[in-house]
């Protein structure tokens, strides 16, 4: 929760949209791409790293990876088509909210696939999504200012952190069941050489 503005903040700074580093330095779709699986990158490797200091199964390069691809794929499909689908302003806040957080719920929900129940990965798609709706609303009321990209990151690391905080000990507990089966487990018999 304290990491993920960190990461939001810096993935803004480099791979935003409007303002990123990567789309200044590359023009076009290449560099929008780009700056979306930068942006999606931090965000992914901040988090991944509170999860390695917790000592929990999710802190893996696929956990970065699942971050990269589902960013980009919510940021491109929400420019694409929010203002096709309205023209206020405010209402397409909420829009490119959803594209953002089912883009990312889903592709992190693979990172988590085999860790947790079907019951669970559902609960945390629905948490993405309204995480990603409020960081979006207060993100389009701001203009997109990069004054309020912590407050963005913020807003989306609270509500996805108590999801996470949640989700979590289940895994946790998950993990140590299977460490302690993989410690009972007697050793490997060999078979003599038959020669």
């Amino acid at each position: 929760m304290i990491l993920n503005p960190m990461g939001f903040t810096l993935g803004s700074l480099h791979g935003a949209t409007d303002h990123g580093l990567v789309p200044s330095v590359i023009p076009g779709y290449i560099g929008l791409i780009l700056g979306d699986l930068v942006f999606g990158m931090m965000v992914g490797f901040v988090q991944q790293l509170a999860f390695r200091r917790a000592d929990l199964p999710l802190g893996s390069a696929r956990w970065i990876i699942a971050n990269a691809i589902g960013f980009t794929l919510g940021a491109r499909a929400g420019a694409f088509l929010t203002f096709r689908l309205t023209d206020d302003w405010l209402t397409a806040g909420i829009i490119f909210g959803m594209f953002m957080g089912g883009s990312i719920g889903l592709s992190t929900a693979f990172a988590l696939y085999r860790s947790i129940s079907s019951g669970r990965l559902f609960a945390w798609l629905v948490t993405c999504v309204f995480a990603w709706v409020v960081g979006e609303k207060i993100a389009f009321a701001s203009l997109f200012s990069i004054k309020t990209a912590p407050l963005v990151g913020a807003a989306i690391a609270g509500i996805t952190g108590l999801a996470l905080m949640v989700i979590l000990p289940h895994l946790r507990m998950e993990k140590q069941v299977l460490e302690e089966q993989w410690r009972s487990m007697p050793p490997p018999q060999t078979r003599p050489d038959p020669d």
